[in-house]
């Protein structure tokens, strides 16, 4: 029953974000439940991005900034760079799925003035990653990028 609440609560104030905010604005309720929904254990989550944008949408007090990918538990890239560590990646172009293909556990992505969301499944397993109920229907089994 809990659920369903939950799921109809994500699904209202996603509606009113839609007709009501900003793009940024829906960009940031996205991105913090999906980076909370990941690690869903921990008290505090590690995020290192390559953006400084990156903090202005993932605002809240129990995301922590790292300096460094090795620090982070998650990395958000928005940009090609060539990054070693082995992080779970969450990707802010969709063309980044393809370059970081081995981590990219999924992307929140703008195309054609809507937003996408995608999940890889392989790398949710890889770095034992469970994503919150509302999100599961963006699970892809296999991808082609």
């Amino acid at each position: 029953m809990i659920v369903k609440y939950k799921k109809a609560l994500f699904l209202l104030l996603f509606i009113y974000s839609s007709v009501f905010a900003s793009p940024l604005d829906i960009e940031k309720q996205i991105c913090k439940r999906i980076v909370h929904g990941a690690f869903q254990e921990k008290t505090s989550i590690k995020v290192w991005s390559d953006v400084k944008k990156c903090h202005n949408i993932l605002t809240d007090s129990s995301i922590i900034f790292v300096k460094t990918p090795q620090e982070a538990d998650i990395l958000v890239v928005s940009h090609e760079e060539n990054i070693l560590a082995d992080k779970p990646i969450f990707v802010r172009k969709y063309y980044l799925l393809k370059k970081y293909k081995e981590r990219a556990i999924g992307g929140f992505y703008w195309q054609k003035g809507r937003p996408n969301i995608i999940f890889i499944k392989k790398n949710l397993k890889k770095f034992s990653i469970s994503i919150p109920d509302e999100f599961r229907k963006y699970i892809e089994d296999s991808y082609e990028y």
